[in-house]
Parts: structure tokens; C-alpha cells; sequence
């Protein structure tokens, strides 16, 4: 190596100078010049003095002559002569001391190199034989037409040498490059002579390449592959004939299959809804990849980096899930000498496809977030922003793609440095260094790797039991974990257990297939287990098959929502420790009930196993309990089954899906709140619980309703799959086909969910017809008349008495009003049942209460940690989480009764005042203002547009469309579908979503948004009317007050009460404090 860096500084040596500054010499200097960092170059220097076979001896002149070039500085370039001899000179003498890494010296490179022409400057990675988008696999990638070959080079730390290992006949592509451990071959994807898609492998020495796996179907396909230690393959193949949904099909999906060459036969590994992408093998003998999900996610935010052993047990997110940054991380590959962390390219949904930014992550430091990120290449003292946005890499300049770890802080990579540069291979380190390595006018080279032997990871013996036809769950506490955060021991009481049979190719399948507001996906029905005292559940589920689960409470709601899957395999042992854990936590060392036992098998649904259709399970319901009444006739909307509109969709779906508070296909990336979407927040619920005109569901119904509630109120659970003749599809039933390949691939685990719901609608027919059923009419209600004395009252101006400030940090303070004592009519008759009987109630003391709600800037001075984040967004092509819920004036939301009791101790501590919640007499004493109607300022039918925020017509601006959605045209065929919130739309309050209550009047006593903006807790047992506060036992629920942005008024009244568990943080539940004295 000494004589190689002598002839390199001899020729450095012999730089020319005094030649002219040509526009494009002086281009080409200029632009170099922006990478020449000089203290990146001395901690890199620094660094190689300590590795093996670096003679820093010999290159400490140049080092010395480059600092000196440095420190005098470069300007004057443009002019040629002296200064630009000096600027090349440094930028020769950088060139020697990178390259001069000793992981270099085996002097050879193996990369893909692409003829681009004219087109090289302006090509990006789908011209180098990537997709030409972030969503799809190979499959949709353009297969010929390209100018590629493997080539090998030499001589990097001199004139370059190319060398011809293999190029494809008839244009091919060549994609996903990988070199196997004995560093004497490359495996890469390329095409068959019948223009599929299959793995190759080719020797270095040029002698030819072969193809890996065996077409043993006409109609797969295999691509983006890698070798295991113990000789099988990895493949990512289309074997579940599946589409990417949100693109009704039109890319196929890939999932990865495991091959063993030598008896040639094959296993389907993964059973997911979207793409696999980029399976690397770890240091452990683990795999790593890419996985596309979205079962009612954000689909812009959802590609998380998983792994698993090579026989597909044990796959567990790595790095991503529950973080909407970043949107894709690509290419991912394990650092050498690092246990943990890993290499990738992140990038976005739409925009710019495949390149990216390179960034290190660790998992161990976190999971998911920029918490987890270690830095970004090449700018390691920049923080890398946790940035919510679509088109993630646009504008970003250099763009990277498919980098190659030489260790934990040197990288091969393929990049173009600015838009109109060239790809070529780069030396990249973590102290900011970019060195290029090759590129030329006219190319591009993409897959750069390193020829050298590196150490085979230990192969991982199979822990499959082919013989079996299901895989055991273990969980040892559902409690543990942020999933159930704050909900008390003993409120799960039992799982339900769910399967999903994803979208097919070139189907209509899109966000509002199943329903309005629903899900992508069918979600088969497969039964409940019930969980143990202590948290634990250990359970059997059918293997191969892609589960969710839904802790479920006493009346069998769900408490919290996977919106992802696992996939046991035949025999394997799944395990976790709680709901949603952190996976750096270990097991908790302790015995739990459900391990002394055997797994439990599943109660089935009664019926079979099925797709949740709204035809099949919520319209018995309907015709039972509804449609006496629900008729088509009179006021009443019809809730009749049968009659179907042009998109298929049935009257009675149409006519009460509004009703249902749900999250809707692109919920929250973030794991959501317990109880966020509980039945019990969804007013279909509210009102059948409180009596509605005393219509009685049977315990069956009830769970059938909470069930729909819980699936996100699907209506169809089906596809229309039709046969598909595109290449490489060959004319199969696709239905049929998916079936045939499961059951071949998949250890006979095919599902035929048609047949589930035929024979689920015959085990109906046999039950017989039903009969609608009126309900018995409530006895009448006589109101008596109760009066107050003194109420109603017109309240006086206010005197400056009636005024006072709390200061909570410098710059923000709580106001309160004075609220007099007195006496007045609690309830009314008017209202929902549990508003009566009323009753006098006396306020024996004046108190103090906030003009408004605690804001989130009010709430963030002690409690500094929450985010009320985001008011849901409905559509899909979400590029943010939702409507701004988090702003300074904003009322805070999501805080259950017992954060503002905390809230309330916290600030009674600092001040020395006695803080708290109002009761629900207060409150009502507080809102009506002196007033004996339904608002403080008129009755229900009142304009409400300057008073309050309340569901009005602004409530039609969530129906949305189109990427970032925006609000409907009102010509739109799909606005009739989207504008179903209820509102009272004659009646515009300016706000679509909660604002600063100061935005509209205050009531008489100075107090503003008690009847909208968001609904506020008390601190009342939610009890049978008349109003007492004296009770020998705590309630379940507590009491919350007022309407919200997202209620009509005869919810919103003075009168109106809700319920909802003390722990429970509701979407559009805050506080609003009184002093007492």
C-alpha cells in the first residue's frame, strides 16, 4: 500500500496549473469544493490512524499540505491559474487520504452500472431499475428497455478500472444487487426469458449467471432476494395475489417466501396486507425488512422496518411503528461491529421515488421516532427534524440510495449530489465526508458493494412445526404497555380475535370499498378468549393467518385497537408482555394464571367463522328492533335492508353509520388513546342507552353493535375479485387462486370467505324469519312544576369585584368570574331521561369559575408532557395527523377525570387556593346564567352562530377529498356520502373544530363556550335523577357537561348530561375549574 500512496502524492505532484477556467472545469471545482470539509477530513483522519493497515506516516504530508491550502483559502478560482491549480490540488490531495481507508483494500467494487445517454443528468433511481414510486414492488417496476450491466472496479484509488461481470440479453433490467458472505458472487434480481421476475446469482469472475429459484408457478414471480446462512432463500414473490388497496390493485403486493434450492421447494413466510421490501440478514442470523401497512393507518407514514427468523417466526416490528416519522426507510442494513443499529433510506410517500436521505438508527435507544435516529449522513451536527410531510425528500439535495455498511462509520453508497449531477458511487462516513469513487458522463451506478469476505451469521435452526395448523398466543400482562395506559386492572375481560383477507389485484378496493369511513380490508370474525384476572391470556389461533386482536371490556367493547397484525407460524409460540410494550422492555419475572394452564381455544362466533357484513349481522338487528318503527314511513329515517344505491351501499347502512364516532381507515399513527373510539362516545350508543323510546336490545345485539362500532362500521366484508389476464397473470379466478397458493404454500391455511358467508347466511335462513319488534311505550311523563325562589333572573352587570387573575407561568394566567349563589330548577323534562325528574338545587356559596376551558398552553405549565394533538381528518391521503387540536388557545382535550383532578391538586399546591372541578349543580347554575331555557340565551331552535361553537354548517367542511383533503365540492358524486355528520345546518358558527372560546359571546355571568367548543368533566357520580350529591358508593361514570363543536344543540343544552369512565380521555372532553372558598 506504501508504494500505491507514493505514485498517488507523485501525481499529485504533478498537477498542471495556470490552465483556463473553462465554464465546466470551474463548475465541476466549485461544486466539489462544497464537500471539502476539513474537520470531517481530520476526525476521519484521526480515526484511520487507529485502523489496521492505514500508514498515516506516509500521508501526513498531504494532510499537512491540505490543511495549509485550506487555511489560505480558494478565492480567485474563477479566474484559473494559481488559485484553481490550488483548489484541485486540495481536492486531489482529500481524494488520496479518504480513499486511503484501509476497508478499501481490496481495491474492488461490484455495482450495477446503467447506460443513461443524455438522459444521465436528469435520470433519478426508476432509471436505474428501481419502482417508480414508494408503494409498489418490482413487479410494477419497468422490466426492459434499459442499457445495465454488473460490472466490477478496480484500481479506486487511481484511474478506475471497469470489468464486464454480467449483462443481461434483450435490455433486461438488473436490480437489488447483494454479495454473498464468501464475497465471490452476486445474487440480483433480472428477468426470465419469459419476462418474469427471478433471483440470479452470477460469479464474479464473469463466467455467466443462473437463475436461483425454480418457476414452480406459471403465474409467480420472485425478486429483491438474499441468501441465508444455511443456503435457502429469501424472495419477495406475488404468491398472495394481492393489490395495494389504496390504488384499487393496480400494483401488486409482494410478501416473501422462503426457498430451499436443493429439494426446490417453497413456504409463503409473511401474510400481509401490503409490500415486503429489502429482507437483509442480520448479525444474529434474524432477517430485516421493510413492511407497508396501513389496516386503518395513516398510509403515508406506515412502512415499518420488522424482523424476523428466517423461518418467520418471531416477526416483530424493529424500528417505526407508532411514528408517522419517517414516512419509508428503505434499503436497510445492519452496521457492522454494532449489535443494534442499521442503515436506511428514508424517503416519502409521493414525490420523489426510492432515493432519499441517509440516515444510522438504534433501535435500542428507541423504537420509533427521531429518538431512535443516531444521525444523518452527511450532516452529523444537524438534528434531524421530526418532519410530518408527503413528499418527504423533494427539494433535498444529495439524494441517496441503496448504501452498503463497510462499518459502523464508513458507507459505499449510490448518490447524486445535486440535481443536475451525475449517480455515482460515494464514500461516505459519519464525520460528513462524501468522496466519490466513480461516475461518468453519461452513466449512472447504482448497489455499490465492497468485494471482501465477511463472516457468515450464525443460521438460525427452524422452529416450525409443519405438521400443525396453529400457532399459541402468550401474553403475560395486557396491562402493561402505553396500549392500556390508565385503564385499571380488571377492566379487559376477555380478546377478540380477528383475521384479515386483504385487497386483490386490479380490484376495486379503495378507502370507501367496505364502507363510508371504514377500512380497507375484510375482517373475518374469529372468535373471543377470555383474560385472566392478572392480565394474562394464552390462547391458540390458526397459523399463517394475519391476526388482529381488540381487548375487549365488560359489555364487550373494545377498550383499544391493534390496526396491525401478526402472523403466527405452524406450532410457534407468540409472545408478548403486554399491549403495545416498548420492545426494549424485558419480560416481567413473574408467574402469571394463564402459564399454569393449557392455551385455550377460541369461542367461535355463533354461525362460523366469517366476514363482518352489514347485511348479515347488523340488519337482523335493524329488522328487529328498528324497523317497526324505522319504516320509510313518517319522520323517521329507514333502516329497512335490501335496497342497495348505485354503489352498492344499503339504505339502512347509509341511513345510521352517521351516528358511530369511529376512527376511520387513516386513523392516528401514534398508538391511540384507551377508549379513544369506545362504543360509548358514539351516539347511536348514548341515546339507545338512555331509552330511546324504550327500544330494548337483547345482550346478543349489544355486542353485535359493538362489534360493527369496533370494525369501523363496515358495510360490505366482501371483494369483487375478477379474473385477471395481465402479465404474469394467467387467466386464474384470482378468489380461487389466492386459495390454491395459500393452501400449497401456506401449509393448507387457504381462506374461502365467500363460503364463510354463504354458509353463515343459510345458518341464518334456518333461524327463521324475523319479526320486527315495536317497543312498549314509555309511561307518560307528567312534569311537576317546581319552582325557585328568585329564578329565573336577569343577572346585573358585573361589578370589577367579580373579576380574578391566577397566574399559572410569566405571560399566562387563568381568569375567573364570580358566580353568585343562589337557587334554581336542575333538569329538565324537555331533554334525554336521565335529564329528569328535576329538581331545586341551592348554591349556598358563591364560587369562583374560569371564563374558559383550560387551554393547552394553561394545561402545559404543569403538566407539560401532553399533546391534545389532532381532530381526525376523514378521506384518506392524509399528509398530516389531522386539524391543528394542539394550539395555545385551544382547550385542552383528552384528558380524562383524573388528569384534571391531578391538574387541579398541582395548581391548588402552587397557589394555596382550594382548585377544583365544579359539580354538576355548579355547572348547570354556572351555564343557564340566571336562565330557566334551554340556553342561556334562548331555547333550542335559538341561532347559535355568534353564542357557541357547535356542529353547524361548517360541519359540512369535513368532507374531504384528494391528497391533503380539502372540502368538497358540493357537485361531488361522493359529497352526499362524506357530509353525514350530524348538524344543524341552517346555523353557521364560523368554526368547523374547537377554537378559543373567547371567539364568541359570553353567557350573563361572563363565562364563555358552556354550551360548545368541548364538553367539560364535573366532578359528579353519573347518577339517576333527582339530583343529589350524597351517595354511599362511587359510580362507574362521572358526569360531563356541555356540547362540543361536534354536537347539535339538544346535546349541547344546559341541561344535557354525559357519562364516561373516570380514566377515559375523550376527543372532546376538557375541564374548566372553579375555586371554592
Amino acid at each position: 500500500m506504501k508504494n500505491m500512496l507514493l505514485t498517488a502524492l507523485v501525481s499529485l505532484s504533478l498537477s498542471t496549473s495556470g490552465q483556463t477556467a473553462t465554464p465546466d472545469r470551474l463548475a465541476t471545482v466549485q461544486s466539489e469544493l462544497e464537500w471539502l470539509n476539513m474537520d470531517a477530513i481530520r476526525l476521519a483522519f484521526a480515526d484511520m490512524k487507529g485502523m489496521k493497515g492505514f500508514d498515516a506516516a506516509t500521508l501526513q504530508p498531504a494532510m499537512d499540505e491540505l490543511e495549509q491550502l485550506a487555511k489560505e483559502g480558494f478565492a480567485g478560482i474563477d479566474k484559473g491559474g494559481a488559485a484553481l491549480a490550488a483548489a484541485e490540488r486540495a481536492l486531489a490531495l482529500k481524494q488520496t487520504i479518504l480513499l486511503s481507508n484501509p476497508l478499501l483494500n481490496g481495491d474492488k467494487i461490484v455495482a450495477a452500472r446503467f447506460i443513461l445517454g443524455d438522459n444521465a443528468r436528469q435520470a433519478m433511481a426508476p432509471e436505474l431499475g428501481t419502482q417508480a414510486n414508494n408503494w409498489s414492488n418490482q413487479e410494477s417496476a419497468r422490466r426492459r428497455g434499459f442499457d445495465a450491466e454488473i460490472v466490477e472496479l478496480s484500481n479506486l484509488r487511481g484511474k478506475t478500472s471497469l470489468r464486464t461481470v454480467f449483462k443481461p440479453a434483450d435490455s433486461a433490467s438488473i436490480a437489488d444487487l447483494k454479495l454473498h458472505w464468501d464475497g465471490n458472487r452476486v445474487m440480483f434480481t433480472s428477468l426470465m426469458p419469459d419476462n418474469r421476475w427471478n433471483l440470479f446469482e452470477a460469479p464474479l469472475d464473469g463466467s455467466g449467471a443462473k437463475p436461483l429459484m425454480e418457476m414452480l408457478e406459471p403465474d409467480l414471480e420472485f425478486y429483491d432476494g438474499t441468501w441465508l446462512p444455511d443456503g435457502r432463500l429469501i424472495a419477495v414473490s406475488n404468491i398472495g395475489y394481492q393489490g395495494v388497496p389504496c390504488v384499487s390493485g393496480d400494483d401488486p403486493v409482494g410478501n416473501m417466501v422462503l426457498y430451499n434450492p436443493t429439494g426446490k421447494n417453497m413456504r409463503r413466510l409473511t401474510f400481509d396486507q401490503d409490500a415486503n421490501w429489502n429482507p437483509f440478514v442480520m448479525h444474529n442470523g434474524r432477517v430485516m425488512y421493510t413492511r407497508w401497512e396501513y389496516t386503518d393507518l395513516t398510509h403515508y407514514y406506515s412502512r415499518i422496518v420488522m424482523h424476523t427468523n428466517p423461518d418467520g417466526t418471531e416477526n416483530k416490528a424493529l424500528f417505526g411503528s407508532g411514528s408517522m416519522f419517517p414516512n419509508s426507510t428503505f434499503d436497510v442494513q445492519p452496521l457492522p461491529g454494532h449489535s443494534s443499529a442499521f442503515a436506511g433510506i428514508i424517503s416519502g410517500h409521493h414525490g420523489i421515488a426510492r432515493s432519499g436521505r441517509l440516515l444510522l438508527f438504534d433501535p435500542m435507544k428507541a423504537r420509533k421516532g427521531i429518538a431512535g435516529v443516531m444521525q444523518e449522513i452527511p450532516y452529523r451536527n444537524r438534528p434531524v427534524e421530526d418532519l410530518i410531510k408527503d413528499e418527504l425528500v423533494n427539494g433535498v439535495w444529495p439524494q441517496f440510495i441503496k448504501p452498503s455498511p463497510l462499518s459502523d462509520k464508513y458507507f459505499l453508497v449510490s448518490a447524486k449530489l445535486n440535481e443536475d449531477d451525475l449517480w455515482g458511487i460515494y464514500l461516505v462516513d459519519v464525520y460528513d465526508n462524501v468522496t466519490c469513487l466513480q461516475k461518468a458522463e453519461g452513466e449512472g451506478y447504482i448497489s455499490p458493494l465492497v468485494v471482501r469476505k465477511t463472516t457468515t451469521p450464525p443460521a438460525i435452526p427452524d422452529r416450525v412445526k409443519l405438521n400443525e395448523k396453529e400457532a399459541t398466543v402468550f401474553i403475560q400482562d395486557i396491562y402493561e404497555g402505553e396500549g392500556l395506559r390508565g385503564v385499571p386492572r380488571g377492566t379487559v375481560k376477555s380478546l377478540r380475535l380477528h383475521a384479515y383477507e386483504y385487497a386483490y389485484v386490479k380490484t376495486v378496493s379503495d378507502h370507501n370499498w367496505q364502507g363510508i369511513q371504514s377500512g380497507w380490508d375484510i375482517k373475518r370474525i374469529l372468535g373471543t378468549v377470555p383474560v385472566e384476572n392478572d392480565g394474562s391470556v394464552m390462547f391458540k389461533i390458526p397459523a399463517n393467518t394475519p391476526v388482529s386482536i381488540q381487548p375487549l371490556d365488560d359489555d364487550g367493547a373494545a377498550v383499544q385497537w391493534m390496526r396491525s397484525w401478526f402472523t403466527g407460524q405452524p406450532g410457534e409460540i407468540v409472545s408478548c408482555v403486554g399491549c403495545h410494550e416498548d420492545q426494549n422492555r424485558l419480560p416481567i419475572p413473574k408467574r402469571v394464571a394463564a402459564s399454569q394452564k393449557p392455551p385455550l381455544k377460541l369461542t367461535l362466533p355463533e354461525g362460523g367463522i366469517r366476514s363482518f357484513t352489514f347485511d348479515l349481522e347488523m340488519q337482523p338487528v335493524l329488522d328487529r328492533a328498528c324497523i317497526a318503527c324505522h319504516n320509510g314511513e313518517g319522520r323517521a329515517f329507514d333502516l329497512r335492508g335490501g335496497q342497495k344505491d348505485k354503489r352498492g351501499y344499503g339504505t339502512s347502512y347509509l341511513n345510521i353509520h352517521p351516528y358511530i364516532h369511529r376512527q376511520g381507515p387513516e386513523a392516528d399513527m401514534l398508538v391511540l388513546q384507551p377508549y379513544e373510539y369506545h362504543a360509548n362516545t358514539s351516539e347511536l350508543v348514548r341515546i339507545l342507552k338512555k331509552g330511546h323510546y324504550n327500544v330494548q336490545l337483547t345482550g346478543k345485539e349489544w355486542k353485535t353493535l359493538y362489534n360493527w362500532i369496533d370494525y369501523n362500521a363496515p358495510d360490505k366484508g366482501f371483494f369483487q375479485a375478477d379474473t385477471i389476464t395481465s402479465f404474469p397473470y394467467k387467466g386464474y379466478p384470482q378468489i380461487d387462486r389466492r386459495i390454491e397458493l395459500t393452501n400449497k404454500y401456506g401449509n393448507g391455511m387457504g381462506v374461502d370467505w365467500k363460503q364463510e358467508i354463504t354458509d353463515y347466511a343459510a345458518y341464518l335462513k334456518a333461524q327463521g324469519n324475523i319479526t320486527p319488534v315495536r317497543p312498549e311505550p314509555l309511561p307518560p311523563v307528567t312534569p311537576k312544576e317546581i319552582k325557585a325562589k328568585g329564578w329565573p333572573f336577569n343577572v346585573v352587570a358585573a361589578g370589577k369585584d367579580s373579576r380574578m387573575e391566577v397566574e399559572l407561568a410569566p405571560g399566562i394566567k387563568l381568569t375567573f368570574v364570580r358566580i353568585p349563589a343562589g337557587e334554581f330548577v336542575m333538569g329538565s323534562y324537555k331533554g334525554e331521561a336521565d335529564a329528569r325528574p328535576t329538581s331545586k338545587v341551592k348554591i349556598n356559596k358563591p364560587f369562583w369559575m374560569a371564563e374558559v376551558e383550560v387551554t393547552n398552553e394553561q394545561y402545559a405549565t404543569l403538566c407539560p408532557d401532553h399533546n391534545s394533538r389532532y381532530v381526525d381528518q376523514l378521506w384518506k391521503d392524509h399528509t398530516r395527523p389531522g386539524y391543528v387540536a394542539n394550539a395555545p388557545l385551544q382547550p385542552v382535550i383528552r384528558v380524562s377525570y383524573e388528569d384534571a383532578l391531578t391538574y387541579c391538586r398541582l395548581l391548588s399546591e402552587k397557589t394555596g387556593r382550594h382548585i377544583t372541578l365544579p359539580t354538576e349543580a355548579q355547572w348547570e347554575w354556572a351555564c343557564r346564567a340566571g336562565s330557566d331555557t334551554d340556553f342561556w340565551f334562548g331555547n333550542l331552535n335559538a341561532d347559535f352562530g355568534s353564542k357557541e361553537n357547535l356542529a353547524d354548517a361548517s360541519t359540512t367542511d369535513f368532507a374531504v377529498s384528494g391528497i391533503d383533503p380539502q372540502p368538497m365540492k358540493k357537485e361531488s358524486s361522493w359529497y352526499p356520502y362524506y357530509s353525514y355528520l350530524p348538524k344543524s345546518a341552517d346555523v353557521n358558527d364560523g368554526n368547523m373544530i374547537q377554537t378559543d372560546s373567547k371567539s364568541y359571546e359570553a353567557n350573563p355571568f361572563g363565562l364563555y363556550g358552556m354550551h360548545g367548543n368541548i364538553a367539560e368533566w364535573t366532578r359528579s357520580d353519573y347518577r339517576p335523577y333527582p339530583y343529589t350529591e350524597k351517595a354511599s358508593a362511587p359510580a362507574a361514570y362521572k358526569v360531563v357537561r356541555g356540547g362540543s363543536c361536534f354536537e347539535r344543540p339538544k346535546f349541547s343544552t344546559a341541561y344535557a348530561r354525559k357519562a364516561y369512565y373516570p380514566w377515559q380521555r375523550v376527543f372532546n372532553v376538557g375541564f374548566r375549574l372553579i375555586i371554592e372558598e
